[in-house]
């Protein structure tokens, strides 16, 4: 069938075929039934969807399709680092039978969908098959003199207490076991037959819900469940509450400091414990932060923001900034580019938008033009966007508080925008500590969150710097700075400038707002180029209009910017005119659609 081959292969990623690649020949033990036990406990009825092939190396493919599908991963390696449970999805190829020494294990048929929630439970039972070693945040094993000579608070914590006695005084119920894992299911409200496990061996907690506190699939010793089930994520008051209650020979509760100041309170072996949370492992992979919304133009992609970090926009007064802001939402929220040139990657997460200045008609019309640019009924909420307005509370402090609370009680967030940054700041915007304070909080937030944040705040009124010393911080820190600024030769357009980034500078954009309250984005053109504007006659309109008939609204600007050799603002101009004069109407449906409307009626142009 092939020259130079007696084999067959399946190219994977196209309509969600993807493959669990198992290679037997780099297992350490019987890691393939370990695999099967977990995930027959954890999903029976699974297995049974698969479509299984042996190998030539004694290993096997396990074929499915799913909506939600990536490139090839690693999920598993033995104890020499050597990868026994892998992926082969987009770009990933496999040999197949009839091939020479594959053989099927279950029955030919059409390969079978899986839901994503199911490929998850896929991966996750795969993961659990590593021998690779698992270290909790804090060593696990650590050695330090401090903790053999004089017990810390959390190593005698650690000796005398277990993850499982901690994880099932909180409500966590054991709900099976064999002889390698303890299987837990957290409390409250879940579908889900399991929650995750303790390893037999070393008692360390894997939890793989989302739905908790705990960092899913990583692992947690006693002292780590202590803090997050305890404490609610909070080192130091977990280290003062068991210092408080005896653990720890050097901290007994008459030599615990009686200091308010925070800072006094905090011994040298507690910061020394802090402090190796915070070291750089080079041993432990750091994959790249996934992009959360990129700008696309034509064939090139630039990160504009990526999962842990904010990006800061800075512009004048009325400079537009909250419409870019709300295209950056739009396609947050949306399946398709946006504004033709912005793409959002947080899959199901939600948009928490924080708008600090806007009166109720405002901030309703700003809600309703995001939900419209990215393809989503304006006239229904839609649960993954969370539009709140602060503009009635009453102080800054208490913005900044309602903030805080909405990040920590809205779940799956992907990306937030807080529209008016200064009204979280207290003291003005030139307050040195206050602004150290914000901007580290955003850090904070971001990092917690694993979310896109958005910051807006004005430039100076002199210069283009951002406004104060809390511009300059937020400068200092975010990813990327952009530039909002009115287009000095075009009142009807601003300039989207990328003054700062970390990454590969996206080029200059325009930004047009369009009859409907949307925006148009594209490559910024130089000044001359708009000092003659085209005419555009009833000729030239009837004729353009039966051509984008039936054509997608987001289509049309760049449909006549190309046919008719255009230039952005023209084409969006005889877009307009077409909508003035009733030659074209647009349908209310989504998507929207243009319909041409064939009338003989003279059509007057103000050219």
């Amino acid at each position: 069938m092939f020259a130079d081959t007696d084999s067959i292969g399946i190219v994977c990623g196209y309509d969600g075929l993807e493959v669990l690649d198992i290679d037997a020949k780099h297992f350490d033990g019987d890691e393939l039934t370990d695999f099967t036990t977990l995930l027959d406990a954890e999903a029976p009825g699974l297995r049974s969807k698969m479509t299984i092939q042996q190998t030539r190396s004694g290993g096997e493919h396990w074929i499915y399709k799913c909506d939600s599908v990536e490139g090839n991963q690693k999920l598993a390696r033995n104890i020499e680092g050597e990868t026994t449970f892998e992926t082969r999805g987009v770009g990933g190829q496999i040999v197949v039978f009839p091939s020479p020494g594959y053989k099927m294990k279950t029955k030919i048929t059409l390969v079978q969908r899986i839901t994503p929630d199911e490929r998850e439970i896929l991966f996750r039972c795969a993961r659990l098959t590593s021998s690779a070693p698992r270290v909790v945040t804090i060593a696990h094993d650590l050695k330090l003199k401090s903790e053999i000579s004089a017990k810390t608070p959390w190593g005698e914590f650690r000796e005398t207490h277990t993850a499982l006695e901690i994880l099932e005084s909180n409500g966590w119920k054991i709900v099976g076991q064999n002889a390698k894992y303890t299987y837990l299911k957290r409390p409250g409200d879940t579908d889900a037959k399991t929650s995750g496990v303790i390893f037999n061996d070393t008692g360390l907690f894997w939890p793989w819900t989302t739905s908790t506190d705990f960092v899913a699939e990583k692992p947690h010793d006693a002292f780590q469940c202590y803090v997050t089930l305890e404490c609610r994520g909070d080192f130091k008051e977990a280290f003062r509450q068991l210092a408080s209650r005896g653990y720890g020979a050097k901290y007994a509760p008459e030599n615990i400091p009686q200091s308010e100041d925070d800072d006094e309170q905090i011994t040298d072996d507690e910061m020394m414990a802090h402090l190796l949370t915070l070291e750089v492992d080079s041993t432990i992979p750091v994959e790249r932060p996934p992009v959360a919304v990129d700008v696309f133009t034509g064939l090139e992609s630039f990160v504009l923001g990526s999962l842990g970090n904010f990006v800061l926009i800075q512009g004048k007064a009325k400079s537009r900034k909250s419409y870019l802001v709300s295209a950056i939402a739009a396609a947050a929220l949306s399946e398709n580019v946006v504004a033709e040139a912005l793409r959002g990657y947080i899959g199901d997460k939600v948009v928490l938008y924080i708008d600090t200045e806007q009166g109720d008609w405002h901030a309703a019309r700003a809600k309703k033009r995001i939900l419209n640019m990215a393809g989503l009924d304006p006239l229904t909420n839609n649960e993954r966007l969370k539009y709140f307005k602060f503009r009635g509370l009453d102080r800054n402090a208490e913005r900044f508080a309602f903030v805080e609370f909405a990040l920590e009680r809205i779940p799956n967030i992907g990306l937030v925008v807080i529209d008016g940054i200064v009204d979280l700041a207290s003291k003005g915007v030139n307050d040195e500590e206050e602004a150290t304070e914000i901007a580290s909080r955003l850090l904070k937030w971001t990092s917690v969150h694993n979310c896109m944040l958005v910051a807006v705040l004005h430039e100076n009124k002199n210069d283009r710097n951002a406004k104060g010393h809390l511009g300059a911080y937020l400068v200092q820190k975010a990813e990327s700075v952009i530039g909002v600024a009115k287009n000095e030769h075009d009142a009807s357009a601003s300039t989207i400038t990328p003054e700062y980034t970390r990454n590969i500078e996206f080029p200059t954009l325009t930004m047009r707002v369009n009859n409907d309250d949307t925006i148009t984005l594209g490559e910024h053109e130089e000044s001359d180029f708009y000092e003659l504007d085209r005419v555009w006659s009833p000729d030239d309109l009837q004729r353009i209009a039966k051509k984008i008939d039936g054509k997608m609204k987001t289509e049309i600007v760049p449909f006549i910017r190309d046919t008719e050799t255009a230039k952005v603002k023209e084409a969006t101009k005889a877009f307009n005119l077409m909508l003035d004069q009733g030659i074209v109407t647009m349908t209310s449906g989504r998507p929207q659609r243009a319909v041409y409307n064939d009338h003989n009626d003279e059509i007057e142009t103000p050219f």
